[in-house]
């Protein structure tokens, strides 16, 4: 696949009577030009990301300039203004909106701080100081936070195998306690977790879609759990993609080698329960061959609450040392020498995520609660056992103010599900 078409200068390369861009989504800062199919020199910029800076298009008399904005200066009256701390700049803002956004901060303050373990060391998925999200671990190699994700999904799944995209995974664990804020910041789409029923041929097809673009960083890199495997960058990929680069075929020699299901080397005619995120699962980041495939189980709770509730009941709070450096998951040859390494690497303090869902009451002492919580597609409906209060999040996030609301909604749980517990062995609190 040629990346450089879905980039910005790629797809003004091939327009013309475009007078300016307003870029985004790769979080990095830039105020240039660049040339059309004509080689005209058009305006483009990024303003970055979380509002670091603002972005300044000025059109007069026909003529186009920009610049990047990202220091607010004092106000002549400061009356209605007020400095506060956002990251490690000091800022002006309007005092009566700092004042509303405080107090909603505040109502939701006690659930952000919700405590589920703790880590002696930091999980880093990029260096310190960048932004850019090109410089992810987790887009082009196999990363800490990926690991201890990939096995939170495939626990709450009772699965064999689970893959995930890379480019899900937003932010550092850092060392000390690590609070519900944290979690929310390291996986903050909320997907849903599907399982699936995949013969190895699909799951191999997978692999080989989400590294072609090595050694390049893309959001579709495959983080495991469940498996293992070799990659070589050698040669060019011979993955087809269509027109919006999704998964077509592979017409060639296969870059992914030397897949082992647990230990075990990767039957292309086996059937494998895998789980993922519902992104992936319908086909998100060029996942294609998933899409295929309908839904074996799907689970009430998320990928970031599959974390959460992971480290708290299967790890018993405490973040093993196993996942502080590779666990042998991916092993990548012949990457390019600028391709990025999580060695000798500080973390940066992460900033503060936007609050969303409320902790729910569960049952004590037991790993099985994320498996209690699926039900089997095929059941035709959900038993009349004790009932589970799941809380969604629907978080609406405006550039300056955020809200947030959420939807309460009771669920009874499954009498088929695999890997459950009866109702009598678990203590629901209603």
């Amino acid at each position: 696949m040629d990346v450089e078409q879905y980039t910005s200068n790629g797809l003004l390369s091939n327009l013309v009577n475009v007078d300016a861009v307003l870029d985004g989504h790769t979080h990095v800062i830039y105020n240039t030009t660049t040339k059309d199919k004509n080689k005209k020199d058009i305006h483009i910029s990024q303003t970055g990301t979380k509002l670091e800076s603002i972005g300044k298009l000025i059109i007069k008399n026909g003529a186009i300039s920009s610049e990047i904005i990202q220091d607010i200066p004092e106000p002549s009256n400061t009356i209605n203004a007020t400095k506060i701390t956002r990251g490690k700049k000091d800022i002006w803002v309007n005092k009566d909106m700092n004042n509303f956004l405080n107090k909603i901060w505040a109502k939701y303050e006690d659930e952000l701080n919700i405590q589920y373990g703790h880590s002696d060391y930091d999980l880093i998925i990029r260096p310190e100081g960048t932004t850019d999200s090109h410089y992810i671990y987790c887009r082009h190699q196999e990363c800490s936070v990926g690991n201890l994700l990939t096995d939170a999904i495939k626990w709450s799944g009772n699965a064999e195998v689970t893959i995930i995209n890379g480019g899900g995974i937003r932010s550092n664990i850092n060392k000390g306690n690590i609070t519900r804020s944290q979690l929310i910041a390291a996986s903050p789409f909320f997907n849903n977790i599907i399982v699936k029923r995949l013969p190895g041929q699909c799951i191999l097809d997978a692999l080989e879609h989400g590294v072609a673009n090595l050694p390049n960083a893309t959001a579709s890199f495959p983080q495991v759990s469940g498996l293992s495997y070799d990659v070589d960058t050698s040669f060019k990929s011979n993955v087809v993609t269509d027109s919006q680069g999704l998964f077509v075929n592979v017409t060639g020699k296969r870059r992914v080698s030397n897949v082992k299901v647990n230990g075990e080397d990767l039957d292309l005619n086996k059937t494998y329960n895998v789980s993922m995120n519902e992104y992936i699962a319908a086909g998100g980041d060029g996942y294609t061959m998933l899409a295929k495939y309908e839904v074996f189980n799907e689970s009430l709770i998320t990928d970031t609450d599959a974390l959460a509730y992971y480290i708290k009941y299967e790890l018993n709070g405490t973040i093993p040392t196993e996942y502080k450096d590779s666990l042998g998951r991916i092993k990548i040859s012949n990457v390019s020498a600028t391709t990025t390494t999580t060695t000798s690497t500080t973390i940066p303090t992460s900033t503060t995520p936007i609050p969303t869902i409320i902790d729910s009451t569960l049952p004590e002492n037991t790993s099985d609660f994320l498996r209690y919580n699926y039900r089997k597609k095929s059941s035709g409906g959900l038993s009349t056992g004790a009932i589970i209060a799941i809380i969604i999040p629907s978080v609406v996030v405006l550039a300056a103010v955020t809200i947030m609301t959420f939807m309460f909604s009771n669920r009874n749980p499954p009498n088929n599900t695999i890997g459950m517990k009866s109702s009598s062995e678990l203590k629901i609190n209603k």
